[in-house]
């Protein structure tokens, strides 16, 4: 006995077949003819199916159909992970033609959609009863799911609270960390000595505490971060060709005065009170006036100054070219080629540590080390 729905889609199946022979047979265009063909074996297709499942009616004289048939389970609860997969499906296509960052968030969406509603499909279909569906999606789920989202929290969590402290100033900063961890303090001391609190009303404090500070957070990333001055060093003094002043810079601010045992320093190289440079080879008895470096090595020098002024040590290397903002060679500008230590006080020590890559005989300029502000203090280096 044939159903309803077998009878319409039977007889549309047959309808649609007459109506591509009495097509191809009066008209000469071939694509008509094509699409009611394809017509029909879809619905053809269709018309099987449906006398399979007998549009999924179940006999009356199938009496385990009153608790096995589809129609006899329960109806599967609501679910967000379609949702979720189709944002998902959008960040991964805004983020091919966008950022990267877009893409793989919305590949992680997508998948993450997937993965759970395909668990959550699969528990629904477990049994007949609604708990034990839910159990045995939570044993096998949940030891996956928590950790992950744990980890999401304390990193929403982390980032959040990063942006608001560098979006407050240097001194605000520190205040404020302050104030939120004594609030943190107290909170947790009233839920641990209080027996009256209840676990909704420790949840909604919890809950609107991570909300405001997920808030803060992006509104203080929009905000954008407080300007941080870069503290200037010596590598960039050297790189802008301004080794040679005898005034202190920013880079010489809280300028350690001492130089470590292990250093492995190749010769120490003195300023005497008289404005003479003089060097000497550790483990080598006397003083030199040239200081020889093997080439293309690392090289560590100690700088000691013993006269009445604050001096820095130079090693001048003749000229380079000049580079502009991108790091390309500015044609027909050149800047001095130099590398120095910070500010040394009367009495105190610097480390220098440097590496020549070409021989002195090929230098256009002789190399030495200069103290700017003093003319006498000058020391031949030789590079084999």
């Amino acid at each position: 006995m044939f159903t309803f729905g077998s009878k319409v889609l039977i007889g549309a199946t047959v309808v649609a077949t007459i109506a591509a022979i009495v097509y191809g047979l009066t008209q000469e265009g071939s694509l008509g003819t094509v699409g009611l063909i394809s017509a029909a074996l879809g619905l053809g297709l269709l018309a099987g199916v449906n006398l399979y499942a007998r549009d999924s009616d179940v006999s009356s004289m199938d009496a385990a159909a009153l608790t096995e048939s589809a129609a006899a389970r329960p109806t599967p609860g609501p679910s967000m992970w379609p949702i979720v997969a189709a944002l998902g499906g959008t960040l991964v296509v805004i983020g091919l033609v966008s950022f990267p960052v877009v893409f793989i968030f919305g590949l992680i969406a997508l998948l993450a959609a997937t993965a759970e509603w395909m668990v959550q499909a699969w528990s629904e279909r477990a049994s007949g009863d609604v708990r034990f569906n839910a159990d045995v999606r939570s044993r096998l789920a949940h030891p996956l799911e928590f950790p992950v989202l744990a980890a999401i929290g304390v990193g929403i969590i982390i980032y959040s609270f990063s942006r608001i402290m560098l979006f407050l100033s240097k001194t605000s900063g520190p205040a404020v960390f302050g104030v939120i961890g004594a609030l943190i303090l107290v909170v947790g001391f009233i839920v641990a000595f209080s027996d009256s609190l209840r676990a909704g009303a420790i949840a909604t404090v919890s809950v609107v505490a991570a909300l405001g500070l997920v808030t803060g957070g992006v509104a203080a990333a929009l905000g954008g971060e407080r300007e941080l001055h870069p503290h200037e060093t010596t590598g960039a003094l050297a790189a802008d060709g301004g080794c040679d002043t005898p005034d202190e810079t920013e880079a010489d601010e809280h300028a350690s005065q001492t130089v470590a045992a292990k250093a492995n320093l190749t010769a120490e190289i003195t300023l005497n009170e008289d404005g003479t440079l003089l060097a000497h080879n550790l483990g080598v008895q006397g003083e030199i006036d040239e200081v020889v470096v093997t080439r293309a090595n690392p090289t560590n020098i100690q700088f000691r100054n013993e006269s009445t002024e604050s001096r820095r040590l130079v090693l001048d290397l003749g000229t380079q070219p000049e580079l502009d903002e991108e790091g390309n060679e500015i044609e027909g500008s050149e800047i001095p080629n130099q590398r120095c230590t910070q500010m040394t006080e009367d009495g105190g020590t610097q480390f220098l540590t440097f590496s020549i890559p070409v021989a002195s005989s090929y230098a256009p300029t002789p190399y030495r080390f200069i103290v700017p502000g003093v003319d006498t203090a000058v020391l031949e280096v030789e590079v084999p």
